[in-house]
């Protein structure tokens, strides 16, 4: 599950749009200067992963709504946990996910990302689901594709993404079991104790820290 998640995260960074337009399809979302992302990758060639994580880091937060994310991998106990801790556990998760991708989406440089041209669409447009795949060069997997699929909805700021699936496994999803267990033997508070102790072991191993 930890490797799925490294590699997850790293897709989900490699195929989000820099900029969008407000207006702008999900596919569109999805598809937009994707490439530059991918040009900062193969500039820096993996050299410094810090200052690659500091550019994608601004391009890229911007188009999350973590405190959604968070949300649905919290699962019920997100209604259980004051606005205080909400916002708390939300930038715990956030620090989290950076930190975790940061040490591994330089291996991801050479992908190539097909974005599917028709997107889902649910609760009446506001919703979509878009589907692409990622191919890994010299991956050993004879370059099959890799299924990576972005839910968004609509605000009026544009698209925003909520989750990511590859090859069915949910990104939120994963997180909400191991969650859910932290709330029940210790509280929210325990759940968010435990989240900084992981980042604080992921900036102890320089994990883009």
């Amino acid at each position: 599950m930890k490797k799925l998640l490294f590699t997850l995260l790293s897709l989900l960074i490699l195929a989000t749009p820099v900029l969008a337009r407000a207006d702008a399809s999900p596919v569109d979302f999805v598809r937009e200067n994707s490439k530059q992302v991918l040009d900062v990758l193969k500039t820096e060639n993996g050299r410094n992963t810090r200052k690659i994580r500091d550019q994608i880091e601004t391009m890229v937060i911007p188009k999350f709504d973590f405190k959604r994310m968070t949300a649905f991998a919290v699962g019920k106990n997100w209604r259980v946990a004051t606005p205080g801790q909400q916002d708390e556990l939300t930038n715990q998760f956030q620090t989290l996910l950076i930190r975790v991708y940061a040490s591994t989406m330089t291996r991801y440089r050479n992908a190539q990302i097909d974005v599917k041209p028709n997107a889902v669409l649910n609760n009446n447009g506001a919703e979509a689901t878009v589907r692409t795949e990622v191919t890994l060069p010299n991956s050993g997997n004879s370059q099959k594709p890799i299924s990576v699929d972005y839910t968004l909805y609509k605000t009026s700021q544009g698209w925003r993404v909520y989750n990511v699936s590859v090859e069915g496994a949910s990104l939120v999803t994963a997180y909400r079991s191991q969650f859910d267990t932290e709330v029940r033997t210790n509280g929210v508070d325990g759940l968010i104790k435990s989240l900084k102790d992981k980042n604080a072991k992921l900036a102890s191993q320089g994990s883009g820290a």
